[in-house]
């Protein structure tokens, strides 16, 4: 779609939702969460035209990536553009209900990808070249022992925060690369960050209507066992975060389907999540300059980053720049919202 043919698409639904939002009550709000800001220019690039031509609300920092810095000064850039009132998706989001409220910027924490910003980080936490060894290998290890690590877990965690923190950004809420944080060795150092820093937010990946989402609906039933640990952890997650002073999500979309959400997907995640006050869906777009990326994606480069969504994310950021999903969430009768605790529930009744 051209930017001419985007921009006549964003004033119909203008004009149309203007007569829509009478007949429809607004029951919840709803949260598009990019993740892996900062991987590359093509995923930072992507992501930043998802704020401002799009619907997303929130996003997160990889401070390890290539990218991050100048992640950072891009998002310092969209400030301005928010603050001088030229944010493009303006009027649409303002038919959305959105709040007036920032928008946000949290930390990807990340074990799994590149190197850590720590000197001491262990030695049987990475692989052979010192890189992060990847989700598989790191679950293995910290089911097995966990208390060793837990130290050099928080230390490096920590400096993901502050890497953000020092380039005068507070952060709004955590997440997890290949979400770490459900990992049973990795929750105590998310609860520390958690009140050191006094963040207010938290990623609580329990994802509804899997069975239909990754079975009935594409066959694919390794997707579905992948998704249902990951569920089974959130759940303990949830246990673990009750008496935390922190807010979740009511109910989380995308575990399943990282670079491949289309509308007949989110169709059926909405359906799934009945009235929640708070969805939050997690998503992974760029630019179509990622596809460069693509052979790369198969194999591990030299600076152990890869991308093996790079041919994918292109198509979740013209869906979240699409008037079609602006209609679907009218239909729903959703309002954009955020991460913080003023939309969120605290974890103690979201367990």
């Amino acid at each position: 779609m051209s930017s001419a043919q985007q921009l006549r698409g964003w004033k119909t639904v203008v004009t149309h939702s203007a007569s829509v939002s009478h007949s429809v009550s607004r029951r919840g709000r709803i949260v598009f969460h990019a993740d892996d800001f900062g991987m590359n220019r093509a995923v930072t690039d992507g992501i930043m035209r998802g704020f401002e031509h799009g619907l997303i609300t929130a996003t997160s920092l990889l401070a390890n990536a290539p990218d991050a810095a100048r992640a950072i000064r891009e998002w310092q850039r969209l400030q301005t553009i928010v603050e001088a009132g030229r944010l493009p998706s303006t009027a649409v989001r303002r038919d959305l209900q959105e709040p007036h409220a920032p928008l946000e910027l949290g930390v990807h924490l990340n074990l799994t990808q590149g190197r850590p910003l720590t000197r001491s980080y262990p030695s049987e936490l990475l692989d052979a070249r010192g890189c992060f060894p990847g989700i598989g290998r790191l679950f293995a290890t910290l089911y097995r022992r966990r208390r060793p690590y837990e130290a050099a877990v928080l230390a490096e965690l920590a400096a993901q925060v502050e890497f953000l923190r020092d380039h005068g950004h507070r952060p709004t809420h955590l997440n997890g690369h290949q979400y770490i944080e459900l990992l049973p060795g990795v929750r105590p150092a998310v609860r520390e960050l958690l009140e050191r820093h006094q963040i207010p937010a938290l990623r609580l990946a329990r994802e509804r209507g899997l069975l239909q989402s990754t079975v009935l609906h594409e066959f694919r039933p390794a997707n579905w066992c992948v998704a249902r640990v990951k569920r089974y952890y959130a759940d303990r997650l949830a246990s673990a975060a009750n008496g935390w002073d922190v807010a979740l999500p009511h109910v989380y979309f995308g575990t399943s389907h990282a670079g491949r959400i289309n509308l007949e997907i989110m169709r059926g995640f909405l359906h799934s999540a009945g009235r929640c006050p708070l969805i939050e869906v997690g998503v992974h777009p760029a630019t179509d300059a990622g596809r460069e990326f693509g052979v790369l994606g198969e194999q591990p480069d030299p600076d152990c980053w890869h991308d093996p969504l790079a041919h994918l994310r292109p198509q979740e950021l013209g869906l979240l720049t699409s008037p079609l999903l602006v209609e679907l969430l009218q239909q729903f009768g959703l309002s954009l919202g955020r991460l913080s605790p003023s939309h969120a529930l605290p974890a103690a009744q979201a367990a």
